[in-house]
């Protein structure tokens, strides 16, 4: 290897050196800029925020579905009581309606 070619690497070597000096403080952060963000801290606090976001969205989910599985519940419990109570209504009509009738007939009977 000749001196010139030498020189050459040498001079390669260092650009290519500088490049990943730039790339690294780039991705990592570098002490000359202490105060600048670097990209991968950038990078971890979007994911944080992401996950953070996800875990609201399954909890929302969670509590809707929750909610709509309290209020069917009720909703079928009024349902229940409500029939059950128009059941017992209609049995006391009927048992009326008989204590009329048997009015009626022992009145009929007295005279």
């Amino acid at each position: 290897m000749t001196v010139e070619q030498s020189h050459e690497c040498f001079e390669h070597h260092m650009l290519l050196k500088d490049k990943l000096e730039k790339i690294h403080n780039f991705l990592f952060g570098s002490p000359e800029h202490g105060g600048d963000v670097s990209f991968v801290s950038k990078v971890n606090l979007m994911f944080e925020e992401l996950k953070f976001i996800k875990q609201c969205i399954v909890l929302s989910l969670i509590t809707i579905f929750s909610a709509g599985v309290f209020l069917g519940k009720q909703l079928y419990q009024l349902n229940s009581t409500s029939q059950s109570l128009n059941a017992y209504m209609e049995r006391q009509q009927q048992i009326e309606y008989r204590l009329v009738q048997l009015e009626t007939k022992l009145e009929k009977r007295a005279e």
